[in-house]
C-alpha cells in the first residue's frame, strides 16, 4: 500500500492581469525613452559645471517627463502586485518594499525634473543647494531603487513568480548597472557607460516579463506548479 504526501500545490508562476501588463509595458517604454533623450554633458569642467551644462539642454524636460512617468508606472505595478496571493513570500515582500522605494523615487524626480529653474545657481561652477540635492537624488533615490529591480528580478525570476531565469539575468545586470552608474555619477565619470546597460537592461527585464506573463495567459496550464509524485513505501 502507498501513500501520497503530497498536497495540491498552490501556483507560484503569476500570470499578471492586463493592467498590471500594461503598467510594466508603459513604464519600459517610457524609462527607455528617457534615457535615451537624457542630455550628456560636456566632459569639462567639474562635476557642477557638467551639470549646469546639462540643464540648459533642451532635451532635459522631456527626458525627465519620460523618467518621471516611468518610475510611477512602476511604482503602479508593484501596487498591483503586493496583494497576489501566487508570489511566494521572499517576493511578496520585495515588492512590498519597492513600492515605497518606487514611489519615494517618483516624487523625486519632480523637483529633478525642475531643476533647471535653479541652473542659475551653480553657473559659476559652484555647489549650491542644489547640487546636493541632486546627488542625494541619484545616490540615494535612484541607486536604491536600481538596486531593487536587481534584487527583485533574480528572486521573482528563479522562483518563477514573475518572468524566468533568462528574466533574471536581465534584470539582475540591469539594476546593477544602473545603480553603480547612479551612485557614482556625482564624483566621476568613470562608470557613466554603465547608465546604458543598465537602461537597456531593464527595460528588457520589464519587456520580457510582460511578454513571459503574456504567453502564460494564453496557456494557463504552463503558469501551474504541479506537485511531484511522491510516495512512501510498504506501511504497515
Amino acid at each position: 500500500m502507498t501513500t501520497n504526501l503530497d498536497s495540491p500545490a498552490r501556483s507560484r508562476r503569476l500570470t499578471l492581469d492586463g493592467g498590471t501588463i500594461a503598467a510594466l509595458a508603459g513604464a519600459a517604454v517610457a524609462f527607455n525613452l528617457g534615457g535615451a533623450l537624457h542630455p550628456n554633458d560636456n566632459g569639462t569642467g567639474n562635476k557642477v559645471a557638467q551639470l549646469h551644462h546639462m540643464l540648459l539642454q533642451s532635451s532635459w524636460y522631456p527626458a525627465h517627463l519620460g523618467l518621471l512617468a516611468a518610475f510611477a508606472l512602476f511604482t503602479v505595478a508593484f501596487l498591483r502586485l503586493r496583494g497576489r496571493p501566487e508570489l511566494a513570500p521572499i517576493t511578496r515582500r520585495i515588492v512590498r518594499v519597492m513600492v515605497v522605494v518606487s514611489a519615494l523615487t517618483t516624487s523625486a524626480m519632480v523637483p529633478h525634473l525642475l531643476a533647471p529653474l535653479g541652473a542659475d545657481s551653480i553657473a559659476d561652477g559652484r555647489s549650491s543647494a542644489l547640487s546636493v540635492f541632486m546627488t542625494v537624488d541619484e545616490t540615494l533615490a535612484d541607486a536604491p531603487w536600481a538596486l531593487g529591480i536587481a534584487l527583485l528580478a533574480l528572486v521573482a525570476g528563479v522562483t518563477g513568480n514573475l518572468g524566468n531565469r533568462l528574466t533574471a539575468v536581465l534584470g539582475t545586470v540591469g539594476g546593477a548597472s544602473f545603480a553603480a552608474a547612479a551612485v557614482t555619477i556625482p564624483f566621476t565619470d568613470a562608470l557613466d557607460g554603465l547608465f546604458a546597460v543598465g537602461g537597456m537592461g531593464i527595460t528588457l527585464w520589464a519587456l520580457s516579463v510582460v511578454a513571459v506573463a503574456a504567453y502564460r495567459r494564453r496557456h494557463p496550464d504552463l503558469a501551474r506548479v504541479q506537485p511531484a509524485d511522491r510516495t512512501t513505501g510498504p506501511t504497515q
